[in-house]
């Protein structure tokens, strides 16, 4: 897959860089029947409202009745979903994801009544019901999840109204990806043959770490440009996302919707506090960096567009996806051979849509389908990144993969907390890995060593970053402020200012570094890229290392999912992240990394 000057349509993209959608259904009727079935199911369901206090039994019939539909609907909703994102601008995979939208908040409706019931229940009534209904037990932690949130579950009526207002409440978050994946268009630059191509998404990052400065300017500045041109819409945008989160917040009695958020999954507020003063106490090592790429490059000024430039040269280590592949399977091979079928698997059997197109959405992700697989969206651009995104997003393929061959349904998901920690997890093993086997040629340890601490700015600094945002725009909003695109670029220009630091000159507009961050309709979850990258640098550490249980623990963490709350997990696999230490030892890791790069340049 190497650099295209248009990108290709959907169509004429290779099978075998496609993912199949026929381990789903067979074809897009095939799913719209099953999710007929499935919403008839939901509705049958309704019918047991007002009697899950009646007896143990009909608490069971109901959970058991949920979780068979919930199992269905994921597969179902993700089928739909992939559909549309394998290209958004087909109106056909559009419409379905739409039915499947209408169909998901249908069911969403008819099941409401269940949590304020169960919220209600006596509690040493449902002692002596776990006790002595067989099977009941399953879903003593589900059930301890729910009534953990008394005092914020609504009256059956209201959340039967917020659920049939969910679709009108998320807008803004699809409004957006729309917006940013089908409709948004950077123009065509030249490159460093003076050639003319197409800037997209996917390849933005061969131009900005181009060796030509010009090359690079162009792109950036081109990059930002239609950001900036639509800078009112994206403002107006994320206000709605922001405004309705904080509205439903409010709703459930919440102080915050940060509050909302975070306490759904059992994490204290203190973490991110903690977050981003550590951060802030160490923005040091941020500045550093970019003092010695400035004085490397010798260029002065250092402007915002010059970061990107290899230390070691351009496209060191470029991989198709193939070699890609095979250089993943082997950095993974000191997980074990359960680790490495699961891996094997997903890569013989297309789980993976590779290949750029054109509509296709921007980033990579993985889902998991407990009835089936994981699949995983890339951009593939044959540069070493490309291949650190294969690692993260297998890692989140076999957290997803180990969770569902060890738990039932309902704890299947891992929190959100631990989402990001396998998948950094991998790419920590990919860079020691590598560092390991081009040890005595020092270029590459040098172009390895700065993708670690791309890795280290990127998932630390620049999520933290994000993370502040973030809450100073929830804030501002929910004191009543309108969220201008001047006042979004005025709060985005000060944290980028702070964190980039004395070294670098910021050029062009304020209004990309935030318009473009799709996680930003994901409500309170940049923070966990930065915690989840502190955390698993410990645990890939004590696994590259071999130390006793390391790797025994990491299997068990993967295979928990969500059964317990994620400060026990964490705690179960070695980590205490209920204070700051588990940050500062991460940042020693980066401090070392930039120690032995300085080293390695004489600087």
């Amino acid at each position: 897959m190497s650099r295209q000057k248009e990108l290709p349509a959907r169509s004429a993209v290779p099978t075998e860089l496609k993912w199949d959608l026929t381990l789903l259904y067979p074809d897009d009727q095939a799913m719209k029947d099953q999710l007929e079935q499935t919403v008839s199911q939901a509705h049958q369901l309704h019918q047991l409202a007002g009697h899950l206090g009646d007896d143990g039994e009909t608490l069971l019939k109901a959970l058991q009745m949920s979780k068979s539909i919930g199992e269905a609907l994921e597969r179902e909703y993700v089928y739909a979903f992939l559909r549309r994102d394998s290209d958004t601008t087909d109106a056909q995979a559009t419409e379905l994801y739409g039915v499947a939208e209408q169909k998901a908040t249908e069911i969403e409706t008819a099941l409401s009544f269940m949590d304020p019931e169960i919220v209600k229940l006596d509690q040493a009534e449902l002692d002596r019901w776990l006790k002595n209904v067989a099977g009941l037990d399953e879903f003593k932690f589900a059930l301890h999840q729910i009534r953990l949130q008394r005092g914020h579950v609504l009256t059956v009526d209201e959340e039967q109204l917020l659920s049939r207002l969910s679709r009108s409440l998320d807008s803004a978050d699809t409004i957006y990806n729309t917006l940013n994946d089908a409709d948004l268009h950077f123009g065509k630059i030249k490159d460093e043959n003076g050639d003319t191509v197409e800037l997209t998404h996917g390849n933005r990052s061969q131009f900005t770490e181009s060796t030509d400065r010009e090359v690079r300017k162009a792109a950036v500045l081109a990059y930002q440009k239609p950001y900036h041109d639509l800078r009112n819409t994206f403002a107006a945008t994320l206000n709605s996302y922001i405004d309705s989160r904080n509205s439903i917040a409010t709703l459930r009695h919440y102080k915050s919707a940060r509050q909302a958020s975070l306490s759904a999954n059992q994490i204290d507020e203190q973490v991110y506090d903690t977050l981003v003063a550590t951060v802030n106490q160490h923005l040091d090592l941020a500045h550093r960096w970019y003092r010695i790429k400035k004085k490397a490059l010798k260029l002065e000024p250092f402007y915002q567009y010059d970061i990107g430039v290899p230390l070691a040269g351009k496209d060191l280590l470029r991989t198709t996806f193939a070699e890609g592949k095979q250089m993943v399977m082997d950095a993974m091979q000191v997980m074990g051979p359960d680790y490495i079928d699961g891996l094997k698997k997903e890569f013989d059997n297309r789980w993976i849509d590779a290949a750029e197109n054109r509509g296709k959405r921007s980033g990579g992700y993985q889902i998991g389908v407990y009835q089936a697989n994981p699949y995983i969206l890339l951009n593939w651009t044959d540069k070493l990144y490309s291949t650190f995104v294969l690692a993260h997003e297998s890692g989140h393929a076999m957290h997803s993969w180990f969770s569902q061959h060890h738990q039932p349904s309902e704890y299947a998901d891992a929190p959100i907390f631990l989402a990001e920690v396998a998948s950094t997890f991998n790419e920590n093993i990919l860079t020691e890995y590598l560092l390991n086997k081009y040890r005595d040629n020092r270029k590459l340890q040098v172009f390895i060593l700065e993708q670690s601490i791309n890795g280290f700015i990127g998932s630390i600094y620049r999520q933290t970053q994000f993370a502040e945002f973030e809450d100073t725009a929830y804030r501002e909003q929910q004191k009543g402020r309108t969220l201008t695109a001047d006042y979004l670029d005025q709060i985005s220009h000060q944290l980028v200012e702070k964190y980039y630091g004395p070294n670098v000159k910021l050029v062009g507009t304020d209004t990309q570094s935030w318009a473009y961050v799709p996680h930003f309709y994901m409500n309170y979850y940049v923070y966990q890229y930065a915690t989840s990258w502190a955390i698993a640098t410990t645990l890939s550490e004590r696994v590259w290392t071999k130390q006793p249980g390391a790797l025994d623990r990491y299997l068990d963490f993967l295979s928990a999912g969500g059964s317990a709350d994620p400060i026990t997990i964490l705690k179960r696999a070695g980590v205490d992240v209920t204070n700051g230490q588990y940050l500062n030892d991460s940042l020693k890791v980066l401090q070392k990394r930039l120690d032995q790069i300085e080293g390695l340049l004489n600087l």
